[in-house]
């Protein structure tokens, strides 16, 4: 009996060894990766959520890292990204990519991003990555397991008008204070001014563009990024032409202060050298009244007295 038993536990070991090997391979938290070059990476208040984004019609970039923990040989033949929209994107390489143990290499992946009627720009998406590995660098090769690399949810796909209205948020969204609290059945936007000035005209630019930026922002929460992009184009334009008149009529102003502060200060030194001319005459004067009055004494002590 005892005999079986030994021989079914060797029988067995080659098959759970074999098990063992096939087993997809998962980090605990994920290998690192990233994105190459994305045409908007940050908060979009559409989707209310940090994103990274690429325009439709151009490649999206991938770079991962991954190291094999494994104490023999992994042979990485492809990197897959499976997208939610329901396409698999597979980047082959000619030869097999061999790693030894505790080996780290670094893969890449890229494709051509949808349109927006394949993958919508509604809402972001999500992704899953993955690595084929084989059981050999030489042809013929099988396929052994996919190792897992990582997965993310906040992939957008963007229309040119989409990503306009990203560009000025991130240009002017620093002049808003954008609240969402508890105390508010939809999202507030404040504009706010890091700065005076006591030109009328900009002020009442700034105050026009500011209106504009607050409705485009409105419009751009709703989708509707067309029209959205137009007023905030107005809102920038009138931004530029506020920065050009303030240019103008500052650096006049400035100027006529300069030369005002240059005319007084003209004034007072001719003033000045005024004064100390009029000092010298009076001096000059007095000091000649002096020499008269010795004069005068000199001669008389000179003068022969009558007999």
């Amino acid at each position: 009996m005892r005999r079986k038993m030994a021989m079914t536990l060797c029988l067995l070991m080659p098959l759970l060894t074999a098990m063992a090997l096939i087993a997809p391979v998962k980090a605990p938290d994920g290998y690192p990766f990233g994105w190459v070059e994305p045409a908007y990476v940050g908060e979009d208040l559409y989707y209310d959520e940090y994103i990274v984004g690429y325009l439709q019609g151009t490649n999206w970039n991938l770079s991962l890292s991954y190291t094999n923990y494994y104490g023999y040989p992994v042979n990485i033949s492809t990197v897959r990204v499976y997208f939610d929209w329901g396409k698999n994107y597979t980047y082959r390489f000619a030869t097999p990519v061999q790693l030894m143990p505790g080996e780290t290499k670094v893969f890449s992946a890229y494709n051509v991003t949808p349109s927006i009627a394949e993958a919508s720009e509604l809402w972001t998406h999500w992704y899953d990555i993955w690595l084929d590995n084989v059981n050999s660098t030489q042809a013929p090769y099988e396929e052994l397991y996919p190792i897992y690399i990582n997965y993310g949810y906040s992939f957008a796909v963007l229309s040119a008008d989409h990503l306009a209205c990203l560009n000025l948020w991130a240009k002017y969204g620093m002049f808003f204070w954008y609240y969402d609290g508890p105390y508010v059945t939809q999202p507030q936007m404040y504009p706010f001014v890091p700065f005076y000035t006591n030109i009328s005209q900009v002020q009442v630019l700034i105050t026009q563009a500011f209106f504009e930026f607050i409705q485009g922002f409105q419009i751009f929460q709703a989708g509707v990024f067309g029209t959205a992009k137009t007023h905030l184009q107005a809102g920038e334009n009138l931004i530029n032409e506020a920065l050009s008149v303030w240019s103008d009529r500052g650096t006049a102003m400035e100027d006529a202060a300069m030369n005002l502060q240059t005319a007084q200060a003209n004034y007072y030194n001719a003033l000045g050298d005024s004064s100390r001319m009029n000092a010298y005459g009076w001096f000059l004067f007095g000091l000649g009244w002096v020499f008269i009055g010795i004069g005068i004494i000199i001669y008389g002590f000179r003068k022969p007295k009558a007999a």
